[in-house]
């Protein structure tokens, strides 16, 4: 069972590691914590690529269970979750599960190639602040129990733990404002975002 959880991370903050740990518990796996390098759905992010790889590594190193992944680095262009689903070997028997907060998920079925997804990925959902519309994509199901996301792909299953309410957009305004939201960031992800002096402007 392979499950990612892929986000820009700019910066990866602990609302980013709780949500995954929940899914690694829920689940009992690993997570692959997936960089979106180039995302294209999206904003350019304001952290440099190599800098926000420096962060995820920092911020996993001491959660054994959150693994960062490269996958999205080590390809040219824009980073699409299609490519990595597929260089992932994801299939319908033998799908990915996609862990993401529910603000995304409402978006999801603007990804390139989304009608790819179904034979290839079932989504874990969980919701900021506890609270989800459920509305599910085309040619998705709403699955029951969380098992039924590794037996095929197509599922969706909206978990009822309520995410950490943390924004990245809001972290970096308030650095760049001087305060220090030392008590939202990784210890060692703090430390970087200092010595880099990152998101100061």
């Amino acid at each position: 069972m392979t499950v990612v959880f892929g986000g820009t991370f700019d910066p990866v903050h602990i609302g980013h590691l709780h949500a995954a740990s929940v899914a690694a518990d829920i689940l009992d796996t690993s997570i692959l914590m997936v960089l979106s390098a180039r995302p294209a759905h999206r904003k350019a992010p304001v952290a440099s690529v190599e800098d926000r790889w420096c962060m995820l590594r920092a911020a996993c190193a001491n959660i054994e269970r959150l693994i960062p992944s490269d996958v999205e680095l080590r390809r040219k262009g824009p980073s699409y979750a299609i490519e990595t689903l597929v260089s992932l070997n994801a299939s319908h028997d033998e799908p990915v599960i996609w862990v993401l907060g529910a603000d995304a998920f409402d978006l999801v079925h603007t990804w390139y190639r989304f009608d790819e997804f179904v034979n290839r990925c079932s989504f874990l959902v969980f919701a900021r602040g506890g609270n989800a519309s459920e509305r599910l994509p085309r040619g998705f199901k709403k699955a029951d129990e969380y098992d039924v996301l590794e037996r095929s792909s197509g599922s969706v299953y909206f978990g009822n733990q309520a995410m950490m309410a943390i924004s990245a957009t809001a972290l970096r305004l308030d650095i760049s404002q001087g305060c220090a939201p030392d008590e939202l960031l990784p210890p060692s992800v703090w430390e970087y975002v200092r010595q880099r002096g990152l998101y100061l402007t």
